[in-house]
Protein backbone atom coordinates (compact mmCIF):
# COMPACT_ATOMS: atom_id res chain seq x y z
CA UNK A 1 0.00 0.00 0.00
CA UNK A 2 1.19 3.25 -0.48
CA UNK A 3 1.34 6.48 1.88
CA UNK A 4 1.13 9.81 0.79
CA UNK A 5 1.19 13.44 2.09
CA UNK A 6 -2.03 15.69 1.36
CA UNK A 7 -2.80 19.58 2.53
CA UNK A 8 -2.59 19.67 6.48
CA UNK A 9 -2.10 15.85 7.22
CA UNK A 10 -1.15 12.76 5.34
CA UNK A 11 -3.77 10.94 3.68
CA UNK A 12 -3.61 6.82 3.04
CA UNK A 13 -3.38 5.15 -0.48
CA UNK A 14 -3.81 1.63 0.88
CA UNK A 15 -5.72 -1.48 0.80
CA UNK A 16 -5.88 -2.53 -2.81
CA UNK A 17 -3.24 -2.34 -6.24
CA UNK A 18 -2.25 -3.61 -10.03
CA UNK A 19 -4.55 -4.02 -12.36
CA UNK A 20 -2.38 -3.87 -15.45
CA UNK A 21 -0.29 -6.90 -14.65
CA UNK A 22 -2.78 -8.81 -12.43
CA UNK A 23 -5.14 -8.47 -15.29
CA UNK A 24 -3.21 -9.69 -18.03
CA UNK A 25 -1.48 -12.33 -15.67
CA UNK A 26 -4.81 -13.70 -14.95
CA UNK A 27 -6.44 -13.46 -18.39
CA UNK A 28 -9.63 -11.29 -17.44
CA UNK A 29 -11.50 -9.45 -19.25
CA UNK A 30 -12.82 -6.09 -17.65
CA UNK A 31 -16.24 -5.23 -18.72
CA UNK A 32 -16.83 -1.18 -19.24
CA UNK A 33 -19.71 -0.45 -17.43
CA UNK A 34 -21.40 3.51 -17.16
CA UNK A 35 -19.34 6.43 -15.82
CA UNK A 36 -21.81 7.11 -12.86
CA UNK A 37 -21.20 4.40 -9.69
CA UNK A 38 -24.40 5.15 -8.43
CA UNK A 39 -26.81 4.36 -11.36
CA UNK A 40 -25.13 0.85 -12.29
CA UNK A 41 -27.17 -2.43 -11.80
CA UNK A 42 -25.39 -5.34 -11.01
CA UNK A 43 -25.29 -8.18 -13.41
CA UNK A 44 -22.44 -11.41 -14.40
CA UNK A 45 -20.44 -9.20 -16.01
CA UNK A 46 -20.10 -6.94 -13.01
CA UNK A 47 -16.34 -6.35 -11.26
CA UNK A 48 -16.27 -5.82 -8.16
CA UNK A 49 -13.25 -4.67 -5.70
CA UNK A 50 -12.32 -6.35 -2.49
CA UNK A 51 -10.85 -3.11 -0.54
CA UNK A 52 -9.58 -5.33 3.45
CA UNK A 53 -7.59 -1.51 4.23
CA UNK A 54 -7.60 1.70 3.77
CA UNK A 55 -10.00 1.17 0.91
CA UNK A 56 -12.74 0.26 3.98
CA UNK A 57 -13.26 4.13 4.34
CA UNK A 58 -15.20 6.25 1.96
CA UNK A 59 -13.48 9.11 1.47
CA UNK A 60 -10.21 7.12 0.87
CA UNK A 61 -12.05 5.53 -1.84
CA UNK A 62 -13.68 8.38 -3.35
CA UNK A 63 -9.83 10.06 -3.32
CA UNK A 64 -8.75 7.86 -5.51
CA UNK A 65 -12.47 7.58 -7.80
CA UNK A 66 -15.03 10.44 -6.62
CA UNK A 67 -17.31 8.14 -7.99
CA UNK A 68 -16.29 4.94 -6.40
CA UNK A 69 -19.87 4.03 -5.74
CA UNK A 70 -21.06 2.39 -2.79
CA UNK A 71 -19.84 -0.20 -0.63
CA UNK A 72 -21.66 -3.21 0.54
CA UNK A 73 -19.69 -4.95 4.09
CA UNK A 74 -18.60 -8.45 3.62
CA UNK A 75 -16.78 -11.14 5.49
CA UNK A 76 -14.39 -13.38 3.18
CA UNK A 77 -12.89 -16.71 3.88
CA UNK A 78 -9.81 -17.67 2.16
CA UNK A 79 -7.71 -14.02 3.06
CA UNK A 80 -5.33 -13.81 5.76
CA UNK A 81 -4.78 -9.71 6.43
CA UNK A 82 -1.49 -9.06 8.36
CA UNK A 83 1.24 -5.84 8.58
CA UNK A 84 3.52 -6.85 6.35
CA UNK A 85 3.72 -5.05 3.59
CA UNK A 86 5.70 -1.90 2.43
CA UNK A 87 6.68 0.28 -0.50
CA UNK A 88 9.99 1.61 -1.40
CA UNK A 89 11.04 4.64 -0.57
CA UNK A 90 13.96 7.24 -0.58
CA UNK A 91 12.29 8.81 2.44
CA UNK A 92 10.65 7.57 5.58
CA UNK A 93 7.58 4.51 5.35
CA UNK A 94 5.34 2.97 7.26
CA UNK A 95 4.58 -0.90 7.24
CA UNK A 96 1.36 -1.14 5.64
CA UNK A 97 -1.69 -4.30 5.62
CA UNK A 98 -0.78 -7.09 2.97
CA UNK A 99 -2.90 -10.20 2.22
CA UNK A 100 -2.45 -13.71 1.17
CA UNK A 101 -4.42 -16.77 0.11
CA UNK A 102 -5.16 -19.07 3.57
CA UNK A 103 -8.26 -20.92 3.79
CA UNK A 104 -8.11 -21.67 7.49
CA UNK A 105 -8.48 -17.72 7.60
CA UNK A 106 -11.10 -15.09 7.07
CA UNK A 107 -10.90 -11.66 6.31
CA UNK A 108 -13.85 -8.69 6.66
CA UNK A 109 -13.92 -5.67 4.44
CA UNK A 110 -16.02 -3.72 1.74
CA UNK A 111 -16.62 -4.40 -1.56
CA UNK A 112 -17.81 -1.85 -4.30
CA UNK A 113 -18.64 -2.42 -7.70
CA UNK A 114 -15.80 -0.96 -10.33
CA UNK A 115 -15.95 -0.11 -14.72
CA UNK A 116 -12.86 -0.47 -16.56
CA UNK A 117 -11.66 2.99 -16.05
CA UNK A 118 -12.00 3.27 -12.88
CA UNK A 119 -9.95 -0.46 -12.30
CA UNK A 120 -6.89 1.91 -14.26
CA UNK A 121 -7.18 4.33 -11.73
CA UNK A 122 -7.11 2.38 -8.93
CA UNK A 123 -4.14 0.74 -10.63
CA UNK A 124 -1.88 4.09 -10.51
CA UNK A 125 -2.81 4.46 -6.87
CA UNK A 126 -1.33 1.14 -6.11
CA UNK A 127 1.80 -1.06 -7.51
CA UNK A 128 3.25 -4.33 -5.91
CA UNK A 129 0.54 -6.44 -5.59
CA UNK A 130 -1.22 -9.30 -7.24
CA UNK A 131 -4.90 -9.24 -8.38
CA UNK A 132 -6.55 -12.52 -7.21
CA UNK A 133 -10.09 -14.09 -7.92
CA UNK A 134 -12.67 -14.86 -4.55
CA UNK A 135 -15.11 -17.22 -5.21
CA UNK A 136 -18.45 -15.51 -4.82
CA UNK A 137 -19.02 -19.24 -2.83
CA UNK A 138 -16.51 -17.51 0.02
CA UNK A 139 -18.32 -14.14 0.50
CA UNK A 140 -20.91 -13.76 2.98
CA UNK A 141 -22.45 -10.54 3.09
CA UNK A 142 -22.78 -8.12 6.33
CA UNK A 143 -25.76 -6.08 4.72
CA UNK A 144 -28.24 -8.22 5.65
CA UNK A 145 -28.59 -10.41 2.26
CA UNK A 146 -28.10 -13.78 2.14
CA UNK A 147 -25.55 -13.60 -1.22
CA UNK A 148 -23.48 -11.42 -2.89
CA UNK A 149 -24.53 -9.37 -5.92
CA UNK A 150 -23.95 -11.23 -9.25
CA UNK A 151 -20.34 -10.53 -10.94
CA UNK A 152 -16.65 -11.40 -10.42
CA UNK A 153 -14.76 -10.23 -7.12
CA UNK A 154 -11.05 -9.62 -6.98
CA UNK A 155 -8.45 -8.20 -4.08
CA UNK A 156 -4.91 -7.73 -4.21
CA UNK A 157 -2.39 -9.70 -2.62
CA UNK A 158 0.89 -8.81 -1.30
CA UNK A 159 3.94 -10.07 -3.33
CA UNK A 160 5.88 -10.99 0.16
CA UNK A 161 5.71 -10.31 3.67
CA UNK A 162 7.72 -7.51 5.38
CA UNK A 163 7.03 -7.17 8.87
CA UNK A 164 7.00 -3.73 11.11
CA UNK A 165 10.85 -2.45 11.96
CA UNK A 166 12.42 0.55 13.20
CA UNK A 167 13.16 1.69 9.87
CA UNK A 168 9.49 0.79 8.85
CA UNK A 169 6.99 1.23 11.53
CA UNK A 170 3.35 0.83 12.11
CA UNK A 171 1.51 4.27 12.36
CA UNK A 172 -1.31 5.72 14.07
CA UNK A 173 -2.56 7.39 10.71
CA UNK A 174 -2.81 4.69 9.19
CA UNK A 175 -4.72 2.68 11.57
CA UNK A 176 -7.48 5.93 12.13
CA UNK A 177 -8.01 5.07 7.92
CA UNK A 178 -8.89 1.99 8.55
CA UNK A 179 -10.50 1.48 11.68
CA UNK A 180 -12.86 4.67 11.04
CA UNK A 181 -13.90 2.79 8.03
CA UNK A 182 -14.85 0.29 9.63
CA UNK A 183 -16.69 2.68 12.02
CA UNK A 184 -18.70 4.16 9.28
CA UNK A 185 -19.74 0.72 8.03
CA UNK A 186 -21.15 -0.12 11.29
CA UNK A 187 -23.23 3.12 11.20
CA UNK A 188 -24.52 2.67 7.73
CA UNK A 189 -25.34 -1.52 8.09
CA UNK A 190 -26.60 -2.54 11.44
CA UNK A 191 -26.25 -6.35 10.16
CA UNK A 192 -22.37 -5.43 10.15
CA UNK A 193 -22.75 -4.08 13.78
CA UNK A 194 -24.44 -6.78 14.94
CA UNK A 195 -21.09 -9.28 13.37
CA UNK A 196 -19.22 -6.87 15.70
CA UNK A 197 -17.52 -5.29 12.15
CA UNK A 198 -14.66 -3.29 13.85
CA UNK A 199 -13.64 -5.60 16.26
CA UNK A 200 -13.43 -7.94 13.56
CA UNK A 201 -10.77 -5.96 11.76
CA UNK A 202 -8.44 -5.93 14.99
CA UNK A 203 -9.16 -9.88 15.33
CA UNK A 204 -8.40 -10.49 11.76
CA UNK A 205 -5.36 -8.46 11.41
CA UNK A 206 -2.19 -10.36 12.09
CA UNK A 207 1.38 -8.62 13.25
CA UNK A 208 0.35 -6.23 15.24
CA UNK A 209 3.81 -4.96 16.66
CA UNK A 210 5.75 -2.39 17.95
CA UNK A 211 7.23 0.54 17.09
CA UNK A 212 3.56 1.53 16.49
CA UNK A 213 4.10 5.87 16.24
CA UNK A 214 1.54 7.84 16.84
CA UNK A 215 1.74 10.84 13.93
CA UNK A 216 -1.72 12.36 14.84
CA UNK A 217 -1.44 16.37 14.14
CA UNK A 218 -2.39 17.53 17.52
CA UNK A 219 -1.83 14.03 19.44
CA UNK A 220 -3.19 15.51 23.15
CA UNK A 221 -6.39 16.52 21.21
CA UNK A 222 -6.70 14.19 18.28
CA UNK A 223 -10.54 14.79 18.03
CA UNK A 224 -9.55 17.93 15.98
CA UNK A 225 -8.27 15.87 12.70
CA UNK A 226 -9.68 12.74 14.01
CA UNK A 227 -13.65 12.64 14.66
CA UNK A 228 -13.29 9.01 15.82
CA UNK A 229 -10.04 9.19 17.56
CA UNK A 230 -11.51 7.96 21.16
CA UNK A 231 -13.77 4.94 20.10
CA UNK A 232 -10.65 3.69 18.35
CA UNK A 233 -8.38 4.11 21.28
CA UNK A 234 -11.19 2.21 22.81
CA UNK A 235 -10.72 -0.62 20.18
CA UNK A 236 -7.87 -0.88 20.31
CA UNK A 237 -7.15 -1.26 24.09
CA UNK A 238 -9.88 -3.58 24.34
CA UNK A 239 -8.91 -5.58 21.56
CA UNK A 240 -5.07 -5.40 21.60
CA UNK A 241 -4.78 -4.55 25.59
CA UNK A 242 -3.68 -1.81 27.43
CA UNK A 243 -0.22 -3.23 27.80
CA UNK A 244 -0.04 -2.61 23.71
CA UNK A 245 -1.63 0.61 23.92
CA UNK A 246 1.00 2.22 26.02
CA UNK A 247 3.62 0.95 23.61
CA UNK A 248 2.54 3.58 21.14
CA UNK A 249 5.16 5.74 21.09
CA UNK A 250 5.18 9.35 19.42
CA UNK A 251 7.48 10.06 16.63
CA UNK A 252 11.04 10.60 17.77
CA UNK A 253 10.10 9.02 21.37
CA UNK A 254 11.15 5.48 20.44
CA UNK A 255 8.92 2.57 21.11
Amino acid sequence: MKYEAEVGRRRILGGIAVLGLGAAATGCTIQQGPAEAEARESGPSSQYIFGYGSLIQKESREETWPKAGKCFPVSVKGITRGWYDRVDTVSWGPTYLGAFPDRSATCNGVIFQVAQDELKVFADREKGYKLLRIPPRDITMLDGRSAPPPGTFWYFGSMSRMYVSEEFPLVQSYVDVCVSGCLEVEEEFPASRAAKFAQKFFTGTTDWKTPWINDRIYPWRPFVHVPQANRIDTLIRDQLGEEMFRSISLPGAGA
